[in-house]
């Protein structure tokens, strides 16, 4: 059992690290035709971070 356990592990862990290239060769590619792509996306992505963090915030707030 703990050996199956284990070879899950490591097809999660090659999965999570294969999704990881996927997306750095698109960023790529998209940052090579449109210069500046894979700074406005990070712009972006920090935003909606920000944005999420108050959403759960805001939730947790009006729970209590």
């Amino acid at each position: 059992m703990q050996q199956r356990i284990e070879e899950l592990q490591r097809a999660d862990r090659s999965l999570y690290n294969l999704m990881g290239m996927e997306v750095w060769a698109i960023a790529k590619t998209m940052d090579d035709i449109y210069p500046g792509f894979w700074h406005q996306f990070m712009e972006n992505r920090q935003l909606a971070f920000k944005q999420f963090m108050q959403e759960k915030r805001q939730a947790h707030r009006s729970q209590d």
